[in-house]
């Protein structure tokens, strides 16, 4: 991975998502058995995560206010829902042995920001960049119609 790369913005970061896998049977399973259950509307969470990088720049709606971000670091780092993290992992082709010992570990947190920071403690955004680097779906490649399969 380029070094110079170790951020993104939350609009670029949304559009290259929106062209990925949504054929993940660990984090689908999870969010099965542990995901939100009532109030969604997705119907993936692919969806899920780029409508919320979206909606980023903005100041949010009544339920989410926010000061408006552009980095996808940011945006990563505060995103709430363990499943949709863990989609997004193994989407880019995260190693399955760190994907199913990051379920074990955050499977029983019933706090969903303590799950969150135990993903993030395992899969860091920096390591998210990398996984994109290795999809080869960089910047470059942004408005190519590039689908990351492992």
């Amino acid at each position: 991975m380029d070094k110079q790369i170790n951020d993104m913005n939350v609009l670029d970061f949304g559009r290259l998502i929106s062209m990925i896998s949504i054929d993940t049977p660990i984090s689908i399973e999870f969010d099965k058995n542990y995901g939100q259950k009532g109030k969604r509307w997705w119907t993936c969470q692919r969806e899920h995560l780029t409508i919320w990088c979206l909606h980023q720049p903005t100041p949010g709606i009544p339920e989410f206010k926010r000061e408006p971000n552009n980095s996808a670091r940011v945006m990563y780092n505060k995103f709430g829902r363990p499943e949709t993290l863990l989609w997004l992992a193994e989407s880019l082709g995260e190693d399955k042995e760190v994907l199913l010992e990051t379920v074990n570990e955050i499977k029983n947190i019933k706090n969903c920001g303590s799950a969150c920071a135990e993903l993030r403690r395992k899969i860091s955004f920096d390591r998210i960049l990398e996984l994109i680097e290795r999809c080869n779906l960089g910047l470059k490649n942004i408005n190519s119609n590039l689908y990351c399969r492992y």
